[in-house]
């Protein structure tokens, strides 16, 4: 199966949704190591900054 740009930056926009939602979800009583909620804005700010791979590095990692 080909990988299109558009299906990478689709798939993209799906995980940020997702990471918003785990983020916002989080019970208020479910206590949260400071390690769990640094790697959460870690990955958001990640997306954020659009960091760019290679395709073929990515596909070799699966």
């Amino acid at each position: 199966m080909e990988v299109s740009m558009k299906m990478v930056y689709d798939e993209l926009k799906e995980l940020r949704a997702e990471v918003s939602v785990i983020r916002y979800s989080l019970i208020p009583e479910e206590k949260v190591s400071s390690e769990e909620m640094s790697e959460i804005l870690m990955i958001e700010k990640e997306m954020e900054m659009g960091r760019r791979f290679k395709l073929d590095d990515i596909l070799a990692e699966l």
